[in-house]
């Protein structure tokens, strides 16, 4: 299971990696799509707002009963759309304030997660596993790929 460091460490990896990949684009690098098809002000936007989000929902997450798919009935392409659409139009320092400040806040509510919560079992497109191990993949892991998928320019 993962611990509240693990998953603290790999937030704090995604903002790093994230400001420094970021700091060494080219001019027009922000609308160059990607291999994905999202642009990498499309990424920095998805994984601001989702750093804003999961504090949110975490009420939800840890009153649901542990056999009850969390995710059932979401429909995560179209929040991703909205989410997206909604700070697309900013600038480039504008979305990084965001991310920054968004994992932040994220980081603080992980800080204070006790370990019963982060033991309980959860589903989130997933079979019944730990809540600290839903944080570490579908927001840890998510994070870090996308800051990858971000920085590797698509080939002609």
């Amino acid at each position: 299971m993962a611990t509240n460091e693990d998953i603290i460490q790999a937030l704090e990896l995604t903002v790093r990696e994230g400001k420094r990949t970021t700091s060494l684009f080219a001019e027009g690098e922000w609308d160059a799509k990607r291999e994905s098809g999202w642009t990498p002000r499309q990424v920095y936007c998805h994984l601001a707002s989702t750093a804003k989000i999961v504090p949110q929902l975490g009420a939800g997450l840890l009153n649901a009963p542990e056999d009850a798919d969390i995710a059932a009935g979401m429909d995560i392409n179209a929040m991703n759309a909205q989410a997206v659409g909604q700070m697309e139009n900013l600038e480039p320092g504008q979305i990084m304030q965001a991310f920054e400040t968004n994992y932040a806040e994220l980081i603080e509510y992980v800080k204070g997660l006790p370990d019963e919560q982060l033991k309980a079992r959860r589903r989130f497109l997933s079979d019944s596993v730990p809540i600290a191990d839903i944080l570490a993949s579908a927001i840890g892991l998510h994070g870090i790929h996308h800051v990858y998928e971000a920085c590797v320019r698509a080939e002609d």
